[in-house]
């Protein structure tokens, strides 16, 4: 048991009781100690262990149920919005992520206030994370954004299902090959300043 006081009871209430036409017997469980205590051997808890001990203890008495009936789930205050580029634009100007990320911040703003958006740049369905205050702001953002048109693309907006990875990471060659790509411009870009 968890708690002393479980096992009390247990012993009150269970000790001699009739299950299915058979007495039960309970009683307190004995230890024998087997050789010698060495408390030098015994493994020392961590504060980070107790913390995270307390915590489950602290979740297994707790009455209250995890959603109340008819609140909302957390991921539907996410917003996941697709078709809004295509990857090959962030290869070719980059400073491109950071104008996506401003525009949908201050396009969404007008629904409530927005916590976070990610730009997934790597994503062949040109994915953007929207993370909204409060599920309703978040059904604003996807009546005013589904179906939208953006730059002749038209998007589709609905909430996070709480699952799906959009993040892509990249391989070790194309790690390579994008900060190659990142020295040739550079490079160009000196020789242009040079040249003028």
């Amino acid at each position: 048991f968890f708690q002393i006081e479980s096992v009390n009871l247990a012993l009150n209430i269970l000790d001699e009781y009739n299950l299915r036409g058979n007495k039960i017997r309970v009683q307190r469980a004995e230890f024998q100690m087997r050789g010698e205590y060495n408390p030098a051997l015994k493994p020392k808890k961590k504060k980070k262990d107790k913390e995270k001990l307390l915590k489950m203890k602290e979740k297994l008495f707790d009455w209250r149920p995890e959603k109340l009936r008819g609140e909302r789930t957390k991921n539907e205050k996410v917003v996941i919005i697709k078709n809004l580029f295509a990857p090959k634009i962030f290869e070719e100007e980059v400073q491109l992520i950071l104008e996506y990320t401003n525009d949908l911040r201050e396009e969404c703003n007008k629904c409530g206030t927005v916590r976070k958006v990610i730009i997934y740049d790597r994503h062949s369905e040109g994915v953007a994370q929207v993370n909204m205050s409060t599920p309703e702001e978040a059904d604003l953002v996807i009546q005013m954004m589904n179906g939208r048109f953006f730059g002749k693309r038209q998007l589709s907006a609905d909430y996070w299902d709480g699952k799906t990875k959009y993040k892509i990471n990249e391989s070790e060659t194309e790690v390579q090959q994008r900060l190659s790509n990142w020295d040739e411009f550079l490079e160009t870009d000196e020789e242009k300043k040079l040249s003028t």
